[in-house]
């Protein structure tokens, strides 16, 4: 009988030993099954998965309601004014008036029997104002609306300049949150690695090397998440004080999928040449540079126009002799030009000349940019697949040595050095699709394809 019972306990005792074994083995097998399914995850799914920006509509209200767009409205209210002003006669009307009193001796027997002095009084009421010759007020007429038309520029280029802005800070939230993501994902690796190796270590199957491995690993992670986490918090706020109301950026839209690159604009000069000439007319940077010069040459002949002052014409009303004489006259008086009025002339013109020249510097320019931009969105989608390449090779490498460590051969260290090389070809190939997808963002802006200036924000 006493055999028996012991016979019962050690079959009992080996049940839970095969018990313990097997939820070790589950485990690891969990374990692999996680590492499985984010190392050796398609390269189609990474390739699926894109950046998703807030709507448009929804970034036109949110960047007309920020500070600095009311700062550019304000400065175009006030350049339109100063446009106004330069239309608007300088000269102002100048009202006078006088009066006197006279004293003068008369002869005896002349103006006063008795001899004597004789006083009178006198005054007079004048008006004035300086008159702008025709062929000066039509120079001036177009100086005013060259000032103008160059503010409503002033204004585009603004809101254009803040779409840039708000663009990289979108990108710059997508890089901090898929940071975050996959160093998340990461830390959980390692937490699920090392309870497997505990409990491997348990039961005699792993070395104590081992756990000392993954004690590292695991901590230098957690500091690596931390980290980003920190960056991620970071940016969030940095992006709800900037654009109170706008939603952040998303991950995982297929929305914003990487084109093709069927669909990058080719770079033969005969096919896109109607495109880009229309682009380039239609550019903020150019509209800007070309008014800026018709605004200084009107200017210029504004200046050659003020070479020649302004003539002044009054009327004057007046009495003498205390009532005596009336006087009723008109006066005109016109000044002579200066040295210096020729000296602002010259002036002038050369400052034409000069955003002239700009003016061309700025089309050729833009011209370079509309090439580069075009070359960064199609190398950006190869970077991209040669990166998306590279991760599945390392998958690979892992994926073989993964099996080899399973069969016992090879060692953890060796794992784990596949699963840092992973993950750094992992994040090369997050950094290259959002380098992409920048590209892609930034041709669409700089063609006016999204993200247009709402001229109706400036009325």
């Amino acid at each position: 009988m006493k055999q028996g019972l012991n016979r019962d306990l050690g079959e009992t005792a080996d049940r839970l030993t095969g018990l313990t074994r097997t939820l070790a083995l589950a485990a690891l097998l969990a374990a692999a099954a996680t590492l499985l399914l984010l190392v050796f995850m398609p390269a189609q799914a990474h390739a699926a998965e894109a950046s998703a920006l807030p709507a448009d509509v929804a970034v036109t209200e949110a960047l007309q309601r920020s500070p600095a767009w009311r700062v550019a409205l304000q400065r175009h209210q006030a350049e339109r004014a100063r446009g106004a002003a330069v239309v608007a006669n300088p000269n102002d009307w100048t009202p006078s008036a006088s009066w006197a009193q006279r004293n003068a001796r008369a002869d005896v027997g002349a103006a006063s029997p008795a001899g004597g002095d004789v006083r009178t009084r006198e005054w007079s009421l004048g008006l004035s104002r300086g008159l702008r010759l025709p062929a000066k007020a039509e120079a001036a007429s177009a100086a005013g609306q060259g000032q103008q038309a160059r503010a409503d520029a002033q204004l585009a280029m603004a809101w254009r300049e803040l779409v840039r802005t708000w663009l990289d800070d979108a990108v710059g939230v997508l890089q901090a949150s898929r940071q975050e993501q996959l160093l998340a994902a990461q830390l959980r690796l390692w937490e699920q690695q090392h309870q497997a190796a505990t409990r491997r270590h348990a039961l005699g199957d792993a070395a104590r090397q081992e756990l000392v491995l993954l004690d590292a690993g695991r901590a230098q992670a957690q500091a690596q998440w931390l980290q980003a986490q920190q960056r991620w918090q970071a940016a969030q706020g940095v992006w709800r004080s900037r654009y109170p109301g706008l939603p952040l950026p998303q991950t995982g839209a297929p929305s914003d999928a990487m084109p093709s690159l069927q669909g990058v604009p080719a770079s033969a000069p005969e096919a896109a040449e109607a495109a880009e000439a229309a682009w380039l007319d239609a550019h903020p940077q150019w509209r800007l540079a070309r008014l800026e010069a018709e605004a200084a040459e009107a200017q210029a002949r504004l200046a050659e126009a003020e070479r020649q002052p302004d003539p002044t014409v009054g009327v004057q009303l007046g009495r003498e002799r205390s009532g005596a004489e009336r006087i009723l006259g008109v006066n005109v008086s016109w000044p002579l030009g200066s040295a210096a009025r020729s000296l602002q002339s010259q002036a002038q013109w050369a400052d034409a000349q000069a955003a002239r020249a700009q003016e061309g510097e700025v089309r050729r320019e833009l011209q370079r940019n509309l090439t580069q931009w075009r070359a960064e969105w199609r190398a950006g989608q190869q970077v991209w697949q040669a990166a998306e390449q590279a991760q599945a090779q390392t998958r690979q490498a892992a994926q073989a040595v993964r099996k080899g460590y399973e069969l016992g051969e090879g060692s953890l260290s060796e794992v784990l050095l596949l699963q840092r090389q992973w993950l750094d070809q992992q994040q090369a190939a997050a950094t290259a699709e959002l380098e992409a997808l920048r590209a892609r963002w930034r041709w669409e802006l700089e063609t006016g394809t999204r993200w247009a200036w709402p001229p109706e924000a400036a009325r």
